[in-house]
């Protein structure tokens, strides 16, 4: 597995390459926490390249975001593969997520609501 990130300036964007399991997990975790504790208000996880999360990534994933939301910030998640999203679905932890197909599209929608514009995931949508 393979983690690069990057800031956009408050965002701060983790790629991630390879599966994110009970061996990768905890690696994951304290990436995303390295980055909350830097200052990042929102973070944007890009899964464009990771094949399988396991219940042990699962859970990773879900307490960063409860804990950035707990700072008044959003966790995304970026390009999950069908098994990710239909696992999301189907244990209801899509709920945690902000989900969206590009790294781009899911700043621009934090850009708008840091803006004071309602992004599109607002109000139910």
């Amino acid at each position: 597995m393979k983690i690069t990130t990057a800031n956009r300036g408050r965002t701060a964007v983790v790629k991630i390459s390879g599966r994110i399991d009970v061996y990768t997990a905890s690696s994951v975790g304290e990436a995303i926490q390295s980055l909350i504790v830097d200052g990042a208000s929102n973070v944007i996880v890009d899964l464009t390249s990771v094949p399988r999360v396991d219940s042990s990534g699962m859970g990773t994933l879900v307490g960063n975001s409860k804990s950035i939301t707990s700072l008044g910030g959003v966790l995304c998640l970026v390009g999950p593969c069908e098994g990710i999203r239909r696992m999301l679905e189907i244990t209801n932890l899509a709920k945690y997520f902000r989900i969206h197909t590009g790294v781009d599209e899911a700043l621009d929608e934090l850009e708008a609501c840091a803006a004071g514009r309602a992004p599109s995931w607002a109000g139910g949508n």
